[in-house]
């Protein structure tokens, strides 16, 4: 996407998402959307770019379909979240130890390619590092907006984040109707028939 480091962020050791409300806390990590994840460009891009090839997208086979990193990353936040608040509960989980040690690791290797060195302040507390720092960030905005973008839509939503659908095409049933991708999304679920609804 290209994006700058250009929009100036402060950095909080306390948000919504930690807070001791858990109804709200809950609401700000299950509205954290993921249907933002993967992207169909075109062949010739993915090639320009220097990408590895991928899986032929659904309704196009000029395109291909990619996984945009920062959404995996919160994928695995959320996992990780779910299954911790699940462990405390005694509630059985859908997630399995397997899935949040593959998503432990992921961050592992994630943290450590990027090596982020900024310097953090820390004036009071012992585990305050960074509090009240302002950041320079990427607009996360931007970024929804450029996988939404005629040239890269894989016409995708998660379903659940939390559970896989019955069929993986599921997630690419949502085309919308001026899309050039429309008319072969419709004709293939109108014969198969459309996703089920999953709860999480």
């Amino acid at each position: 996407a290209g994006l700058a480091y250009d929009v100036p962020t402060r950095y909080s050791l306390s948000t919504d998402y930690t807070s001791d409300n858990h109804t709200l806390a809950d609401h700000m990590w299950d509205s954290l959307s993921l249907d933002s994840m993967v992207i169909a460009p075109t062949i010739e891009w993915a090639e320009a770019m220097g990408l590895p090839d991928s899986w032929d997208f659904p309704w196009d086979p000029t395109r291909k379909i990619y996984f945009v990193k920062v959404y995996h990353q919160l994928h695995c936040l959320k996992n990780i979240r779910r299954a911790f608040k699940q462990l405390l509960s005694g509630e059985a989980s859908p997630i399995s130890f397997g899935h949040v040690e593959h998503c432990l690791d992921t961050l592992r290797q994630d943290l450590m390619c990027r090596a982020e060195d900024t310097p953090m302040p820390s004036l009071q507390l012992v585990n305050g590092a960074g509090e009240g720092q302002i950041r320079q960030c990427k607009n996360f905005e931007k970024l929804v907006a450029w996988t939404k973008h005629p040239d890269r839509d894989a016409c995708y939503r998660r379903l659940s984040d939390y559970r896989p659908p019955s069929r993986s095409i599921d997630r690419y049933a949502f085309c919308a109707p001026d899309s050039e991708h429309f008319a072969t999304m419709t004709r293939y679920f109108e014969y198969y028939g459309y996703p089920d609804v999953i709860e999480d």
